[in-house]
């Protein structure tokens, strides 16, 4: 294997493992209602928008300096309002984004305790796992990576065995969820909508992957499209193990609970529990550390705080008090965080792409790459992106 193909096969790997985490977590209890066709549906129509966006982002990259950052870009197209708007709308996605992901471990880690006889509050998981994330963000970006790495490789491994166990005790009938004798339900796709479009949120790591890969964008789009793929396959097959084991009763019971949708799914199997608290488990803690690290810095060049010890450890407290807070004041609000989440990643992926690939468009100026569809497919999608972020809210 050349060195080109291995470099593009390693940046369409950081697509996939932007993507693949906590998110999946919650596409069972959003989808299980509708019924997998519906929401496989769903899916493929979720995943063409976050492909087509990505796409944008990768045409003004490459338009105004190949590598440049969210704020940035906004800035140069957009003027101070817009970086102001894509510091606000980060900030805030990956604050939501880490009040999902407290609140579903303060779910897990009772359930782990409460299998060797031990009873915690879920509130005391929260803290307990925040505590142990902090200190390994502290410790800096190299220690991140490299124990990222490590855990993303295990929990792709958990997934596989989860997926194994599952696969076998599909019943088609859970299949078919409770919606399909009364035709489509229009209020279950919109409230499904944020949590899906949050799930494939790698947009993040485009401007990355242009200057990790300085190529051509043939290339550039290729490895974009080909990454988000595997994130795609493996939700599908997530949810059709996830909804062919259960009923869609039971999953719109659990109210977003990380801990009863492990329960369930594990139908009294010890060995099956294991293997998906583990899962769920790592699906949390990789994504936290991922997202920890991006708002680290982020806030960190906001309030112009340094790499001394005592800077980082107020840039820790600026990062996990908030979300801390909120996990443990609203516990079992995992869904709701995703939800939100994909509020502000509609701004950030949908919202600021356009408007910036319209406005330098309107220049006239020749471009080396221009995503298809025009004008009309940039209103359509800015159109999908109110709704994802309305649909957050009612």
């Amino acid at each position: 294997m050349n060195t080109s193909a291995s470099r593009e096969i390693g940046a369409a790997c950081i697509v996939a493992g932007t993507a693949i985490g906590a998110g999946m977590l919650g596409l069972p209890m959003v989808i299980g209602e509708m019924g997998f066709a519906t929401g496989a549906l769903l899916l493929l129509l979720v995943w063409g928008l976050a492909v087509y966006s990505a796409l944008l982002l990768l045409e003004v990259n490459l338009r105004i300096g190949a590598g440049e950052n969210f704020n940035n870009m906004a800035r140069k197209v957009l003027g101070r309002g817009g970086q102001i708007v894509a510091t606000g709308s980060m900030v805030f996605l990956h604050y939501a984004l880490l009040v999902a992901y407290l609140t579903g471990a303060g779910e897990l880690a009772t359930r782990v305790v409460s299998s060797v006889g031990l009873d915690i509050a879920a509130q005391n998981g929260t803290l307990y796992f925040a505590v142990l994330g902090g200190l390994v963000v502290v410790l800096g970006t190299g220690m991140i990576v490299r124990v990222n790495q490590l855990l993303f490789f295990v929990m792709v491994g958990a997934m596989v065995a989860a997926l194994a166990s599952l696969v076998p005790g599909v019943q088609t009938a859970n299949l078919a969820g409770a919606s399909v004798s009364g035709g489509i339900s229009w209020s279950l796709i919109l409230a499904a909508l944020p949590v899906l479009f949050t799930s494939f949120g790698f947009h993040a790591s485009i401007p990355s992957i242009v200057r990790y890969l300085d190529a051509p964008a043939a290339r550039l789009r290729k490895v974009a499209v080909f990454g988000s793929v595997l994130p795609f396959i493996c939700y599908l097959l997530w949810v059709m193990a996830s909804l062919g084991r259960t009923s869609a009763g039971e999953l719109s019971s659990m109210g977003g609970s990380v801990e009863m949708l492990v329960n369930t799914l594990a139908g009294g199997s010890a060995w099956l529990g294991t293997v998906l608290s583990t899962f769920a488990a790592l699906a949390l803690l990789t994504s936290f550390l991922g997202v920890s690290l991006a708002l680290f810095d982020l806030l960190a060049e906001v309030f112009g705080l340094g790499n001394s010890r005592l800077h980082r450890f107020f840039t820790m407290l600026l990062v996990f008090a908030p979300p801390l807070g909120a996990a443990l004041v609203c516990p079992g609000r995992f869904i709701q965080a995703l939800a939100h989440a994909g509020a502000a990643l509609a701004i950030l992926a949908i919202f600021l792409p356009c408007a910036m690939a319209w406005k330098l468009r309107r220049d006239g100026k020749p471009q080396t790459y221009q995503v298809f569809g025009g004008t009309p497919a940039l209103v359509l999608a800015s159109l999908i992106g109110l709704l994802i972020v309305t649909a957050s809210y009612i």
